[in-house]
């Protein structure tokens, strides 16, 4: 498996194209498109590609994930070219900093290759403390009797 690309996806929705393999700088609420590229040979079925962006600490990769389903054809003999992406959202749980590593994997064939990058990624910015998911204010909260 390779990456053939990386997307950045800027709120509101503006995708701006990025080498694999360039230095790529976010920021919370932008969400990172890693586009790969595989040759597979088996039954049809799907499978989960899974897309992460951190740091290996022990064996262990800690950090910001994503993963989709996709589907894989019926090639019983041949190997099939197959392209995939999966969009990684940059999240307050990971810190703001630099040289975060970038790691692709299909689950269901571990055996397969796994691509990494190291040092691919900062990111920027202040890190979200909240989200304001509703605001309410009650009017009788300010009702004062005396």
């Amino acid at each position: 498996m390779n990456i053939a690309g990386v997307e950045v996806i800027r709120n509101p929705g503006v995708a701006i194209g990025v080498v694999a393999g360039e230095k790529i700088e976010l920021t919370y609420g932008d969400t990172l498109r890693v586009n790969v590229s595989f040759d597979y040979r088996g039954k049809s079925g799907s499978a989960t590609l899974f897309g992460a962006i951190g740091r290996l600490y022990v064996l262990v990769f800690h950090g910001l994930h994503g993963e989709t389903s996709i589907d894989l054809p019926e090639s019983p003999t041949d190997f099939t070219p197959c392209t995939a992406s999966v969009d990684i959202p940059i999240t307050a749980d990971i810190d703001p900093g630099t040289d975060y590593d970038l790691y692709v994997e299909i689950k269901e064939y571990p055996e397969a290759d796994r691509p990494y990058i190291d040092n691919v990624i900062d990111i920027t910015g202040m890190k979200p403390t909240f989200e304001l998911i509703q605001e309410t204010i009650y009017p009788y909260a300010y009702i004062y009797d005396g």
